[in-house]
This record gives structure tokens, sequence and C-alpha cells, in this order.
């Protein structure tokens, strides 16, 4: 059972009135006997004729250690007449039952007490620090150390069981070991040569006597050997001191023996170990449970509570990491210290570490810039980390090959890919406008030195298209314009990331607009530029405007390629040479198309959904005319193409056709890759192939399936997993066929993907009746593990389940609690909420969200995804229910609820987490709300707290008996 924790300054102000376990008074009664033990036992008959008195002798052994206990000099004091008190090192001091014996074989040591000391009536004369510190002060560390190593030589030795009461006084009222070791370290850093011991010595050596507690680390060796390589670093000493290189090598080497002697595991401590006791980079967890620094750094050194000091000194070590890195050895030593700290540093929150500087005399004592800079850098170590991180995974990634395609890949270096992958991972869960800005914020301060900033353009183009997609068109600006005042000239690259942004915000004004600015600027557009035209055209629905864009296209090649080969004129007029050479002849500077512009624009016919209501017949003459356009300039068909018409004839049930297609593909020798096999699998599920078989023989068939594939050298990924399971459960609704595929989708490595859940969210509800239970286990889990992968699809696909569902309560509570974690609503998920609302009756909270829509608060504060039209028919569905208009003017009297509504939310929420019944159904009750519950009285989200993988861990059958 754990005690309360009291903290120092309280147990200082308790130790005075706390009453020693040996004074009568605060015996019992029934114990009053036990005193007896000390009056002298000096015949046989005394000893038998009191038996019972032995007992509680032999129950309080802990008290019958020497009298000359160093560390606990209760007896010593009672005996000279004074208070009973505790040394502070009476903990770690190693307990023996050694009787004292005699001292022939001590050294001969001075019996009078140095000046200013005194020495105790019944001192013996044995004394040994006196001598030690004299010596330390008068003629130095060098002088003292071997004196010191001779006397306390272990743990059992005679100054250590069998001290004077002088020794006793210094070591624990003069603090002996600690002056020691200041001693020590101060002759360290401040002397030039070989040392006469190091701090690592000496602290190696109080650990095997066991007079090192924690404090004394921190206290005496790590911080104040930290702050003196901080004035190295800085060149603000005043003194002469070692130079950079020596501190920093101690440094690291007290640093790994504090994790020898308080990390994991029962380490010897016969000698320094020259390896650390850290796991290797790769068991570290990625993962956290916490985000504070100080605790996950706890776990590493079990043996030594951590503190804001602690903290503070190893987020600096791992800041050192360029001064480390400068000297090759010290880099190899400090790698697994500084692979530890960037992963307890990466993501993590260091309020705590900066108490330290906060209060700090030390570090108060610094120069007023000193102090800002460190600090500064402090703070952003978690960023830091994070692209340290960030860098060793695109740069294993690039050394095992596995980072796409190097040929088509820009030169970048590490930390610019690094962040090119966080800012389109970012973009892509389109989840808020926040989290692209705390981005941005980082990258600044990255790149950002002497107060100039210097952000590559490729990032500034990631960020333009980034901005737009996210429908944020203000910040784009901004970054432009944060782009020109750096002084980086906008090049054709990033003109196509804002045709990118434009495109997938769904914005054809902008769209157009920003093609015609590009080309009135000068640029000639490329391959990539055409294509992202083109496609987007598409997609956008303006299929003749784009057929006309590919015409446009092959016009320009041709008369650039006709006026480049056009012969020189011989006219008499001509101002050109009649035999100019080559290196002045024309050059086609317009893109000849290739394969790349013919796919994009077929893909994006293709992609159009079925409410285009464009026929398979349009739909396939259209893409065949791109192709013959295609041949006119020698395009050839690239597995992509072959993959686009499987899709098209695949889309349109036309199995016979596609299959002709693949054989088409086989016979001119394109290959296939994962895509073409991941839409052959998901054909193999829609075309009823797999209808004959049991649902165990159905997961048997698609995992042969991907085994053959693995066999053929083509890896399944994620998406070929998520779309076997997504039409599994849609075509079959086979829950256990769906969970083999998860388990042998995670012996692959991989783990399940957003579109897993979407699709399991999505096959929840449209059960009869939905599983709702299913349900709220999923999200419980997401909500609890941060690290989950979603985005907003997820999210809106839940909330329009609840409110299909007239789920109210939940579709609320998933509305807020998302806010909170990142994600904002769609205008589609929000329209599905405020029909919701009005048909439950609660058209105040309905008005709530159509206010908070059209001023940008509340739920809508980070912005509301979706294209403009959602937009525009949300606002139609909110003035057609009566939300705007002159029934808005009746929100004041409701605002004044809203704060209690919202109270009442979380409350709710509280009790469905917590499965308490009775509040839930007062709440409800409170709400006019009142929750289904089944015949027993338990209510029917049984299991909401389960782990969602209860359905990916194999413990389906709870999540089952929910759904039913």
């Amino acid at each position: 059972m754990l005690g309360a924790h009291v903290c120092r300054q309280c147990r200082t102000r308790l130790n005075p009135q706390r009453a020693s376990s040996r004074i009568g008074q605060w015996q019992s009664r029934a114990t009053f006997i036990s005193l007896r033990n000390k009056q002298p036992q000096n015949g046989p008959d005394q000893v038998e004729a009191t038996p019972q008195t032995e007992k509680p002798q032999t129950a309080s052994q802990a008290d019958q250690r020497p009298s000359y206990d160093l560390f606990d000099r209760r007896q010593i004091r009672q005996e000279a007449g004074q208070p009973a008190r505790v040394g502070r090192y009476s903990r770690y001091r190693r307990e023996t039952d050694t009787a004292p014996g005699t001292t022939e074989d001590a050294p001969e040591t001075p019996t009078a007490a140095p000046e200013g000391e005194i020495l105790d009536a019944e001192d013996e004369g044995k004394t040994y620090a006196p001598l030690i510190l004299r010596t330390i002060r008068d003629k130095g560390v060098r002088a003292g150390w071997p004196l010191f190593d001779k006397i306390y030589t272990s743990a059992d030795c005679e100054a250590l069981t069998q001290p004077s009461t002088l020794d006793i006084h210094i070591i624990n009222e003069k603090r002996f070991f600690p002056e020691v070791l200041a001693r020590v370290l101060k002759e360290f850093c401040e002397g030039q040569g070989e040392p006469a011991v190091t701090p690592t010595t000496a602290l190696l050596r109080y650990e095997q006597l066991g007079v090192a507690p924690p404090g004394l680390w921190v206290k005496s060796v790590i911080e104040p050997l930290t702050y003196q390589v901080m004035l190295a670093t800085n060149g603000v000493s005043k003194k002469l001191q070692r130079d950079l290189p020596s501190l920093l090598s101690e440094l690291v080497s007290v640093w790994r023996l504090f994790f020898q002697c308080k990390g994991a595991g029962n380490k010897p401590l016969d000698a320094v170990n020259p390896e650390w006791n850290l796991p290797a980079v790769d068991a570290i967890p990625r993962v956290f449970p916490t985000v504070d620094f100080n605790v996950r750094l706890q776990d590493f050194h079990p043996r030594c509570v951590g503190s804001p000091a602690l903290g503070f000194c190893a987020t600096y070590f791992f800041n050192l990491s360029d001064a480390i890195n400068s000297v090759e050895s010290l880099k190899l030593e400090a790698a697994p210290f500084q692979d530890l700290l960037a992963r307890c540093l990466a993501g993590s929150r260091v309020n705590a570490v900066l108490k330290h500087p906060a209060f700090s005399r030390a570090f108060q004592a610094l120069p007023q810039e000193i102090q800002v800079e460190i600090t500064r850098e402090v703070e952003s170590a978690p960023s830091k980390a994070q692209t340290a991180i960030g860098m060793q995974s695109i740069a294993s990634e690039r050394s095992s090959g596995s980072f796409g395609d190097k040929s088509a890949e820009p030169a970048t270096t590490d930390l610019e890919s690094f962040n090119l992958k966080v800012i389109n991972r970012a973009i892509e869960a389109r989840s808020s406008p926040m989290i692209l800005e705390k981005h941005w914020k980082r990258i600044v301060r990255d790149y950002t030195q002497n107060g100039k900033t210097a952000i590559p353009p490729s990032i500034y183009n990631a960020f333009l298209s980034g901005y737009l997609i996210l429908r944020q068109a203000p910040r784009s600006v901004e970054v432009w314009n944060h782009m020109i005042a750096s002084g980086v000239t906008p090049e054709l690259p990033t003109w196509v990331a804002m045709l990118e942004g434009c495109e997938k915000a769904k914005d054809l004004e902008g769209f157009n607009a920003m093609w015609q600015r590009m080309q009135s600027m000068g640029f000639e557009p490329d391959n990539y530029a055409w294509t992202t035209r083109v496609h987007g055209l598409m997609s956008f629905r303006q299929i003749d405007t784009g057929l006309r864009a590919l015409d446009d296209m092959g016009k320009r090649w041709r008369a650039a390629e006709t006026a480049k080969n056009a012969p020189a004129s011989n006219s008499r007029n001509s101002k050109g040479s009649k035999n100019p050479p080559k290196s002045v002849k024309g050059v086609n500077n317009c893109t000849k198309p290739t394969v790349e512009v013919v796919n994009g624009a077929m893909s994006g016919i293709v992609a159009l959904p079925l409410s285009a209501r464009i026929s398979h017949s349009k739909r396939n003459n259209y893409v065949q005319k791109i192709l013959q356009w295609g041949l006119q300039f020698g395009v050839k068909p690239d597995t992509r193409t072959y993959n686009i018409l499987v899709q098209l004839y695949l889309n349109a049930g036309d199995y016979a056709t596609a299959s002709n297609i693949l054989q088409q593909m086989e016979t001119n020798g394109v290959g296939a890759d994962v895509a073409t096999h991941t839409m052959l699998i998901v054909a193999a599920l829609e075309n009823g192939s797999l209808d004959s078989l049991s649902e165990p023989d159905r997961a048997s068939r698609l995992i042969q399936m991907f085994e053959s594939l693995e066999a053929g050298g083509v890896r399944p990924n994620n998406h070929t997993y998520a779309a076997a399971i997504d039409g599994l459960l849609k075509q079959y609704g086979s829950h256990s066929a769906a969970h083999a595929l998860v388990d042998h989708m995670r012996s692959r490595n991989l783990s399940p993907s957003v579109h897993i859940y979407t699709s399991l969210t999505t096959h929840y509800f449209q059960q009869s009746p939905p599983a709702i239970a299913a349900v709220d286990s999923l999200l419980t889990h997401i909500f609890d593990s941060p690290h989950t992968d979603s985005d907003k699809t997820f999210f809106d696909r839940v909330l329009e389940g609840y409110a299909a569902h007239a789920e109210v309560g939940r579709m609320m509570s998933v509305l807020t609690r998302m806010s909170k974690r990142g994600h904002h609503p769609s205008f589609r998920a929000l329209t599905a909420v405020i029909q919701a609302l009005v048909s439950a009756g609660d058209v105040d909270r309905a008005r709530f969200i159509v206010h908070d829509v059209k001023r940008g608060e509340g739920i809508a504060m980070g912005g509301v995804t979706g294209a403009f039209n959602d937009e525009s028919h949300f606002l139609h569905v909110a003035e057609r229910l009566g939300l705007v208009g002159e029934g808005e003017e009746r929100m004041g009297d409701a605002f004044k609820m809203r704060k209690d509504m919202r109270v009442l939310d979380e409350r709710i929420e509280g009790a469905i987490r917590a499965e308490n019944v009775e509040t839930l159904r007062t709440l409800g009750e409170e709400e006019g709300r009142v929750p289904e519950h089944n015949a027993d009285g338990e209510k029917s989200a049984e299991g909401l707290d389960d782990d969602v993988h209860g359905f990916l861990a194999g413990e389906g059958e709870s999540v089952r008996a929910g759904s039913r």
C-alpha cells in the first residue's frame, strides 16, 4: 500500500514535533514491560525468570542496530542527553547488524577536533571526517581524495559502522559528503590537465558506499556541471575553467553513470559501465501515455524521482546536440541518450521543466540575454525533437529505398522532406486549419536564424495549397506575402500549388483566375501544370472546357515545333542570319503531351460521382476521345492508364470488358501494380464470386489472394486491406471475416487506418437495428487514444449516423469533443445535425449552431469544411427550418441558457463514459431524453468503454452481441 506523500517543507515543520517511537508515554500500556530489556541481565536465573521479555525484543529487531550506526543517531543522542533526530542520509544507508568490535586495525587519526568543531564528551577518539576535510581544504582534492579512498573503502568499513560522535556530527550537520563532492567538482571544472579524480569516479564510490541519495546527484553534480557547460558554451565564464569538450565528455559520463545507478534493473557497481543502461532506440515507445516530459523520462530512471531541475538539465543536454556532434567521439558516446531525449521530448510539454529557471539562483545569475536564449531553446525543444525524429525517419527511408520514386523526387533535404510529409498529413486529414497553423509557426521558428527566415519554396507551396484546401484563403495571402517579404520569388511550382488548392477546395472561379494570372505572368505551363489544369476541369464537370484545354496544349506544342523546325528565310528583308548556328536555332519551350496528362484527364472523368448524371456510354466516349488525342503525339498507355480503364468498366458492372482490358495489359507487357490488384479484390467482392462461400472461407480466400500478391512481389498496402474490409462489411456483413483480415494486416505490421474505422462506423449505422453500442465503443477508443488515425470524414459519418437515428445527445457530445480535439465538421454534417435537433424539438440549440457558423464562433471557430455549394445548402436548410431571419431574434433569451446546456452535455457525456445509469436517467429527464434500457435495467450502450479492438483484436463477440 502506498503511503501519502508529504512535501519537504511540511516534513521540515513536522520533524521537530514528531515524537520518537522509543518515548515511553507513546507506547501502549500493554507493552510497557518491554522496557525491562534495558536492565542488565547478569545471571542465567534472571534470563529464565523473564522469558516474556524476549518476545518484544525479538519483534523489534529494527531497534537492535549498533549503538554507533552512522545514519541513525537516536541512541547516541539519548545517551548524551540530546533529543533524537534523524540524519538526512539515514534512509539511503545500508543497514548492518554487525556489532561494534575492536579498533586495533583502524588507521591512526587525530583525536583533537579541528578549530571550530566541538568534541562530544563521549567521543572515543577515532575520527576520520575532520582529517579528510582539513586535507582537502588545505591541500586540495589531489591530496585529500586518496585519504578518503583509503578510509571509506566499502559500505561496511569501520568509518561507517563504528563512527565517532564527532564524525556523525560533521557528516549530518556539516554535510561532509556533499562538501567533498563539491570540492571534487570545483577542482575538476576549474583545473587544467589530468584531474586527480572526476565527478564520475566520486559518484561511483558514493554509490558503492551507499551514501548517494538522488538529491545529491542532481544538486551536487548534474545541475552545477550543466551550468559550467552553459557558461563555457556561451563564453560568459569569469573564471578559468576546463575546455568545453572535456566538460561535455564528463557530463556525458555522469549521465551514463546516472542511468547505470538509477535506471531500470540491478546493474553491478564494480566499475563505470561504458554502455548506457537504456533501451535500444527501436524499443523506445513512439507514443507515451502522458505529455509531460518529466513523467516520460521518469520511466527510464525509476530509482530517482524526477524534478524540474533534472528535467531542465536533460532538456539542455538535448539542445547541446550541435556542440556534441562536432566531436565525433562525443557524438557516438552520447547517441543513446540523445535518441532517448528526442523520443521523450517529441510532442511533450515542458511546463514543469520551466519551473527550474524561474526559481534557480544559478540561472538568474546568468546574463539576461543568455537567460532569454536558453529559455527559448528549452521551450522549442519538443519541436526540435520532433524534427530530429522526422529527419531520422526520412534518412532511414531514403537508405532503405522506401521513400517513393527517387527519380521523380525533388532534391530536398531530410528536414525539408519531413516537413512536407507533416504538412501533407495535416492537409489530408482536413480536420482543422489550427493544426496547420501550429506547423507553420514551428517551421518559421526552425528556419529563422539571426533574424532571417529562409523557408524553402516547396514548403511555402505546401502551405499555400493547404490553406486553400482548408478554405482559409486569407491565410494563403498572408503566406504569399511572407514569401515575398523573405525574398522568395514565386515560380511555376508555386502557381501549380495554388491551382491544386483551388481544385481541392472546389473553387472553380479561383481555379480559372489562378490559371489566367499564371499565364499573364509569363509562365509556360509544364507537364504537371497541364495535368493539374485538365484534371481539375474534369473534376469540376467542365468536360468540354477540359477537352479544349487538351487541344490547346497540343496546338501550342505543334506551333512551337513548327517554328523551331522552320527553315531560315532568304528574304533580303529578313533580319535573321541566313545560316544561323545550331546554338541559336529555335527551341520548343512548350510541353509535349504525355501519358500523365492523358491519365489526369481520364481519371477526372472516371472519378466523377454518380450524382454527376453522366452515363457510362458518355464517360466511355470521353475517355476514347482522350486516348485518341494522345495517340496523335505518340502517347503509349502505362499501368495507370489501364487501371483507369479497368475502373471505368468495373464501375459500370461490365466485368467481361474489364477482364479483356487486363488481358490486353498483359499482352502488351504492362505490369500490374497494387492498385490493379486492389480493384480486382473489390470486384471479386462486388460481382458475387464469393457468395457461395461461408464466412470463414471468404476470409481464407481473400488471405490467399493477399499472400499470392506477396509471393509475386506486390505487397498489399493499407488501402488494399481497407477496400477488402469495406467490401466484406457492405456485401456480406462479415464481422469474423473482416476480423481475420485485420489480424492478417497486423501480422504485416500495418495498423488499421481511418478508412477502416469509417467503414466500421458506416456498417454499424446501417444494421437493423443500428449497433449504437459498437459505435460508442469505437468512439471511446479513438477519443482515449490521441494518436489513433482519424479525420474529418470519419467524424462526419458519426454525426450523420447519430443524426439519422435521432441520437441527439450522443451527436452533440461528439460535436463538442471533436472540436476540442481539433477536428471541425463539414457543412453536410452540420446540415444533418440541425435537422436532427429541430426534429427533436431542440430548436434553440440548432439556432446556436447556425449562429456559430455565420459568425465563426463556437464549433465553427476553427472553420467549417466543405464546398461552396454545401455551405449554400446548409444556409438554405437553416432558413427553411426557421433558424435564421426573424426567428433569430428569439435567440437573446436562449443564449442565457447556453452555458447550462453545455454543462449538461458534459455531464451526460461523463455519465455515458462511466456507465452510471442512474445519473444518466436523471440527466436525460432534465433534458427530456430518457436513455433506453434493456429488461435488466442496464443501458443499451453496454460495453461502451470496451476497446474498439474488441472487434479488431479477437474479442468481437461482445461487440457483435451489442450490435444485435
